[in-house]
């Protein structure tokens, strides 16, 4: 979302004998445009990460390569309002995937990706730092950066038999802190989300609970402290797919994708307001074929919400917008 409500979107297409990163935007109150093909590789493009700066700029990351065949690397384009697409540019060193991409109020760019655990920033003069290797044996990373650039990031570990969340952090300019247990359990914790909004972190996650798999979160304050962990209440179905959450106003925005009886998979949305009081649980698709979902809040206090979706028999991207309180 940029300041005057258009909308983003990008995501993996497959064309015959190929993916690719497609790009559609949609201004407000209007229709989408016609997708632009991104990537436009003989290579194979997948998960794709957006985000747009304070000059209107739009910055992508993505993976490319498939698995076993050829390299897996990391491949950065940009958009200035107006011009079209950059020439990709590969920001891994080695191999990369699962990219997550950030910004902050003084434009710099922040990426995460799965190679290790690495990093790397670009400086709103267009320079990229060099690489750093954060968590030597994390998946799934997930990244938040606050106005003022300090970066959190968190993944889930596999160490001594047990999976965890763990998160680091470094202030702009400093250090990545040591990387500390956040979920501290002896269940199977895996997918971390994380959000954050006026200096406080949020990180939620899924975890494989006898008989059901649940979601968790907690909260760090701006000054540092850990809150108890907490799980959503009354969510329902076997909520094993991946988490997301957003955070506005003190307002946390969990997002899920869950099986409940011969309905299927779908969508479901809760929040939990800064008083510490609780939405009702909300089917956003409704479709009982959705897969994956994001979720984005917009300077008007709409939450954004896409997903996959088979319906019918064919993979195709939803958008829909809800209201908050």
């Amino acid at each position: 979302m940029d300041d005057i409500g258009n909308v983003y979107l990008v995501w993996a297409d497959s064309t015959p004998g190929n993916w690719e990163i497609l790009y559609s935007t949609k201004e407000p109150g209007g229709d989408w445009s016609e997708p632009v093909n991104i990537s436009n590789t003989l290579n194979e493009s997948t998960t794709p990460g957006i985000v747009i700066d304070n000059s209107g700029t739009l910055h992508l990351v993505w993976r490319e390569g498939r698995f076993g065949v050829d390299e897996l690397k990391i491949l950065y384009s940009m958009k200035v309002r107006g011009e079209d697409w950059s020439v990709p540019v590969q920001i891994s060193e080695n191999r990369g995937e699962a990219p997550k991409i950030s910004v902050d109020d003084m434009s710099n760019i922040h990426v995460t990706w799965l190679g290790w655990v690495s990093y790397r920033m670009k400086t709103a003069e267009g320079i990229w730092i060099p690489k750093e290797d954060v968590f030597q044996f994390g998946v799934n990373p997930a990244i938040a950066v606050s106005k003022e650039g300090d970066v959190h990031i968190v993944c889930d570990e596999n160490m001594f038999g047990l999976c965890n969340i763990f998160y680091s952090m470094k202030p702009f300019g400093g250090s990545w802190t040591a990387y500390v247990n956040i979920s501290e359990s002896s269940a199977y914790s895996w997918s971390p989300a994380i959000a954050e909004d006026d200096g406080n972190v949020y990180v939620a996650w899924k975890e494989a609970k006898p008989g059901v798999d649940q979601v968790f979160f907690r909260i760090c304050s701006s000054g540092g402290s850990w809150s108890q962990i907490d799980s959503l209440p009354d969510i329902v179905g076997d909520a094993t797919a991946a988490v997301e959450i957003a955070a506005k106003d003190g307002d946390l925005h969990f997002l899920w994708n869950a099986a409940l009886g011969e309905h299927g998979w779908d969508i479901y949305y809760k929040a939990r307001y800064k008083d510490g009081s609780w939405s009702e649980v909300s089917n956003i698709s409704n479709t009982g074929e959705a897969g994956h979902g994001w979720i984005v809040s917009d300077i008007y206090g709409s939450l954004h919400i896409a997903w996959q979706d088979e319906t019918p028999s064919n993979y195709d991207i939803f958008h829909t917008v809800i209201k908050t309180r």
